[in-house]
């Protein structure tokens, strides 16, 4: 599994759940994202990252698929098994690569 393709996937759906482009960072890539966040050893991305692997484990997804890109139904499913303490984890992603940027 590569860990920075995992959070690239979970941006890219974060991402994809905003109403409006215009609501998450501008000009963020996702796969740069990712990069970023599995380098910068920030803890919070860690926790989050584990938060994200624990939901995809209990919404009985394919471990090997989580980082490649996610369907629609996985992405359903984990909406429905990981509520609002998945959201907040891919908040955390999301804030955590402006973190990482600044301290790279």
């Amino acid at each position: 599994m590569n860990h920075a393709r995992i959070a690239t996937e979970a941006l890219r759906f974060r991402l994809g759940t905003l109403v409006t482009r215009a609501e998450g960072p501008q000009g963020l890539d996702p796969v740069e994202a990712g990069d970023i966040l599995v380098t910068c050893g920030d803890p919070g991305v860690d926790q989050a990252l584990r938060m994200v692997g624990q939901t995809w484990m209990q919404a009985g997804l394919v471990p090997e698929s989580i980082d490649l890109p996610w369907s629609a139904g996985d992405s359903a499913r984990l909406r429905s098994v990981g509520g609002t303490a998945l959201l907040d984890a891919l908040d955390e992603l999301v804030t955590g690569v402006s973190r990482c940027r600044f301290r790279n």
